[in-house]
């Protein structure tokens, strides 16, 4: 057999045995944040640990993530998947065995988004939080582009909302949508720059 058949061959079995799961594997770095901190955080019954954290979870649909806290109500809700490209890859260049593969170890699904903030609800008739710093990590994260783009663009909805909680007269808005501004760009985590700009204006 020749050097060039030989190296065909290769390609052949490597692209049939999973582009998708080859490139981007049959699991994916998820982050989970939750206020409060230390909620238990289980994906469809196995445990992963306590909020904050960082922790690889199996790809695959209709997976269920739950967060639990003594003292709050439990939160449960399925996590959100899209097609990995990769996978439409495969299809082209391994053709069936290598899409059936990709399907079968859960490198098809890919995890969007990433990253995860839940506020649990106190376990309380109500069940209802006021508090300033909660609400401002609620948008932040839960609107990330959105308010990132907004404080780049000088101003928006959920930007004036966080400045509604900061207390920030209209006198000082201009100054401060930069300066918020300034402090998401030294932050691409979200709970990260909440965290720094409640500190940063005495949020209470």
């Amino acid at each position: 057999m020749n050097y060039s058949l030989s190296l065909v061959l290769a390609a052949v079995a490597l692209l049939s045995s999973g582009c998708a799961s080859i490139v981007s594997g049959t699991d994916q770095k998820l982050t989970f944040n939750s206020e409060p901190e230390e909620a238990t955080v289980t994906v469809s019954g196995r445990v992963l640990g306590k909020t904050p954290l960082t922790v690889p979870v199996d790809r695959g649909s209709n997976q269920f993530i739950t967060f639990e806290k003594e003292g709050y109500k439990t939160y449960t809700a399925q996590l959100s998947t899209t097609t990995n490209p990769w996978f439409f890859g495969n299809i082209v260049l391994g053709g069936l065995l290598g899409s059936t593969t990709d399907g079968v170890s859960g490198a098809i699904h890919e995890f969007s988004p990433d990253q995860y903030f839940v506020t649990l609800k106190p376990d309380t008739p109500s069940g209802i939080s006021t508090s300033k710093p909660r609400q401002i990590k609620e948008i932040i994260i839960a609107f990330s582009g959105e308010f990132r783009h907004q404080l780049a663009s000088g101003g928006g909805e959920k930007v004036n909302s966080v400045l509604q909680l900061l207390d920030i007269k209209a006198s000082e808005k201009d100054t401060t949508i930069r300066a918020l501004n300034q402090l998401a760009l030294a932050e691409d985590n979200d709970l990260e720059l909440a965290k720094t700009i409640i500190e940063v204006y005495n949020v209470q």
